[in-house]
């Protein structure tokens, strides 16, 4: 899923951009990242904005295409969840925003 270069060319144009809670997969603690939501479904996630048109090195990057997305309040308020296939295992993205109107 990784591309040379950093640009966006194959990814087309973003979607939605900003910053939103992060769970971490195997320490459970909340983290801040900013994430692009590109045309063709990849989510890509950095620990800062990026400068535009160099998406080099992101430490979050999937698709969300074919995913399955689920609003919750729990473990926080204004949480989602990222349900998707990778090969043949299901994993889940937890992420969390500030109000009702971004998530």
């Amino acid at each position: 899923m990784a591309e040379s270069g950093g640009g966006n060319s194959n990814r087309g144009e973003i979607v939605k951009e900003g910053w939103l809670h992060k769970r971490g997969e195997h320490i459970r603690n909340w983290r801040d990242r900013y994430f692009i939501l590109f045309e063709n479904g990849d989510l890509v996630g950095f620990r800062m904005q990026p400068e535009r048109n160099n998406f080099r090195d992101p430490l979050n990057e999937f698709t969300v295409k074919g995913c399955q997305i689920m609003s919750v309040d729990k473990p926080r308020p204004y949480t989602f969840t990222i349900r998707g296939l990778q090969w043949t295992s299901v994993i889940e993205r937890i992420f969390s925003v500030d109000s009702e109107r971004e998530r």
